[in-house]
């Protein structure tokens, strides 16, 4: 982070992380579910595919907006979360999964969320920049009725993006680092 970058107080900082960690440095990952939020507090919608707009957000979802960049907040473009945290986490609730009350636009699998922070990755052909991994929002165990959610996702809630290229994701769409999808492009030329 660049000495100009406003620090939030729920900003997760790398040293605390404690979601999923790949086994291996060459890890493949992809969208497993997507969600987006038309109403503050209200259920997410799941959607199989999503378009999304650079430094906007995703269609349909209550923070897409002008310019999340004007705002001085691009952090709230898009969100991710792992499934492999979300398993360890209802686990640990005795809970069946629940991706969907977690608040998180995009549940991934395969993909440590860290590997992500300060780089440029692809989503299918979208394009974004992870920002920055944070904390569950206070709110979180009442919009979500999970009791222990909160604590249970802490220090692994997720990484917000920002959205680079317009496009659409959908379920299943590869993600990778952009070094790595350029490789993998290149070389199937």
């Amino acid at each position: 982070m660049s000495q100009g970058e406003k620090v939030f107080t729920w900003e997760t900082p790398p040293e605390l992380w404690r979601g999923f960690r790949a086994a291996s440095p060459g890890w493949r990952g992809k969208v497993v579910a997507l969600y987006i939020a038309p109403q503050s507090a209200k259920p997410m919608v799941a959607v199989s595919e999503v378009r999304a707009f650079a430094d906007r957000g995703l269609e349909g979802d209550r923070f897409c907006r002008e310019s999340w960049s004007a705002a001085k907040r691009p952090d709230k473009a898009v969100t991710l979360i792992e499934e492999e945290t979300l398993h360890v986490a209802a686990a640990e609730l005795s809970s069946e999964s629940f991706g969907d009350k977690t608040r998180r636009n995009i549940i991934t699998s395969g993909v440590p969320l860290i590997d992500l922070l300060d780089r440029e990755f692809t989503i299918g052909g979208v394009v974004m920049r992870g920002l920055r991994l944070f904390e569950p929002c206070g709110h979180l165990e009442k919009v979500s009725n999970i009791p222990g959610i909160f604590r249970a996702l802490e220090h692994r809630s997720g990484l917000k993006a920002a959205i680079l290229s317009d496009g659409v994701i959908r379920v299943g769409d590869p993600l990778a680092l952009r070094e790595e999808a350029r490789r993998a492009t290149s070389a199937s030329v």
